[in-house]
């Protein structure tokens, strides 16, 4: 199991709770029917979940469950169990079927987005008999595990702002309302997710531009 946690130091409670909160997950995502593992599909459906970062929950959510079962990945998005600390899990079944699963932890569209990408690497990790802990201190994870983390995160993070145009941003060291908006309409993004780069960057203060963050209501 691949799962990020959102707690800095793990305590026996956490450790229940983030297991009760996965055991709901599989239990859920066993029942949904999918097609088999099919990793190239998989990645050729990678440009139309990106762009749905410009649609509403009601709309992309029924979409990815349909692109993700067509792909043998089952979609579970529970709500968040306090303690359990996790944002997201990939477990997989058998080797033609893989739950990805999210929770409304911090439901932000940066931090949706980010996540789901970040499984998505996961997922196309393959590490189907490899069961690993993340967690948020890197260093309480081994170096097997940093590196399929590190590569989840680089994955995510380049996929939705390419690396090439989001350095040229930063080059032009201007960082306002209208910069920020100009520059994620024109690589066709969720203004949300370019405030949260820079701001885990360090670009821009966390309390700066915050309502651009949509909030996200999603019915589970």
């Amino acid at each position: 199991v691949n799962y990020r946690v959102g707690v800095s130091a793990v305590n026996e409670k956490n450790i229940i709770n983030s297991r009760a909160w996965l055991q709901t997950a599989i239990n859920y995502g066993k029942e949904i029917e999918t097609s088999n593992f099919n990793e190239k599909l998989l990645k050729s459906y990678l440009p139309e979940i990106r762009s749905m970062t410009l649609q509403k929950p009601s709309e992309f959510v029924p979409k990815l469950r349909k692109i993700f079962a067509d792909c043998g990945v089952s979609f579970v998005l529970l709500p968040h169990l306090k303690n359990s600390g996790i944002n997201g899990a990939v477990k997989w079944i058998n080797s033609n079927k893989v739950i990805l699963a999210l929770n409304n932890r911090r439901s932000y569209a940066d931090t949706f987005w980010f996540s789901l990408f970040h499984e998505i690497k996961h997922v196309l990790q393959q590490k189907i008999k490899t069961t690993i802990v993340n967690l948020a201190s890197m260093e309480e994870i081994n170096e097997i595990d940093r590196t399929l983390e590190e590569d989840a995160d680089k994955f995510a993070q380049d996929y939705l702002i390419p690396r090439k145009k989001y350095d040229q941003f930063l080059d032009q060291d201007v960082f306002t309302e209208k910069s920020i908006t100009s520059f994620a309409n024109n690589i066709e993004l969720h203004s949300g997710i370019v405030v949260g780069r820079l701001q885990k960057d360090k670009r821009i203060n966390y309390n700066k531009f915050n309502y651009l963050k949509e909030q996200y209501i999603i019915k589970y």
